[in-house]
């Protein structure tokens, strides 16, 4: 997506003035470096990321420009992040530079959206939004924990014990037909017990199952012919 925004810049530079001293003959054009964004933020924490803007051409002097959150577009809570209202291109230099800053509030387990684009202006053509995909970064162990269900997934559910007896987590029922159902945990070093239930007391006819993996290696397996109740134990550490 990078190579596209720097295609296009070089599309308008071909079609800018640049010859010209006055600077109000330059196409006066400006772009987010990308199109999408991976953001990670610490659970529990939060995370800083610098994005560039690039313009056309440079100038002799500085060049502001204004940001705003495309709210219908966008599903992370207002409250999670802080965005600056412009961002600025210092004279004689084509890039500018803002931060965006995102706390671990309400992100949920599939991830939120932020959106981002440049306010419209006279005379000013924009590059296309910034899509910033919000995501919890685990600073632990993240396990995935994998269920294959018979045809009865509103039957199951499961939950997971650490060493104390404490719940940690737990998941389910699902609705009937749901073939699989995945779900990452982050865990911190230590023993844990994984117990899954079928509340008709058939377990996961074939080919149910479930599995816990932990870097790539499996950690639990459990066959789907476990009646009411299955319990496996496992530790983990980074």
């Amino acid at each position: 997506m990078k190579k596209i925004t720097f295609l296009l810049l070089i599309s308008l530079s071909f079609f800018a003035f640049n010859g010209c001293d006055d600077d109000d003959e330059i196409i006066n054009y400006v772009s987010f470096e990308t199109q999408s964004f991976d953001f990670g933020v610490e659970l529990d924490g939060s995370t800083t990321n610098e994005f560039k803007i690039y313009a056309t051409n440079k100038t002799s002097s500085d060049r502001t420009y204004s940001i705003n959150v495309v709210a219908d577009m966008s599903t992370a809570d207002p409250d999670s992040y802080t965005i600056p209202a412009t961002v600025t291109i210092p004279a004689n230099t084509n890039v500018g530079v803002f931060a965006v800053k995102i706390d671990d509030l309400n992100i949920s387990k599939d991830g939120e959206t932020l959106v981002l684009e440049f306010s419209g202006e006279e005379g000013l053509f924009i590059g296309e939004k910034m899509t910033l995909n919000v995501k919890q970064v685990c600073p632990f162990n993240e396990i995935d924990v994998k269920i294959t269900f018979d045809a009865y997934a509103s039957e199951c559910t499961w939950e997971l014990y650490d060493s104390a007896g404490n719940l940690v987590t737990s998941a389910g029922p699902w609705a009937d037909k749901v073939e699989s159902a995945s779900e990452k945990v982050c865990l911190q070093d230590g023993s844990y017990t994984f117990v899954i239930y079928d509340s008709y007391g058939d377990g996961l006819a074939s080919p149910g199952n479930a599995t816990i993996t932990y870097k790539g290696e499996v950690l639990v397996f459990i066959d789907g012919d476990f009646g009411s109740e299955a319990t496996a134990d496992f530790d983990v550490s980074m």
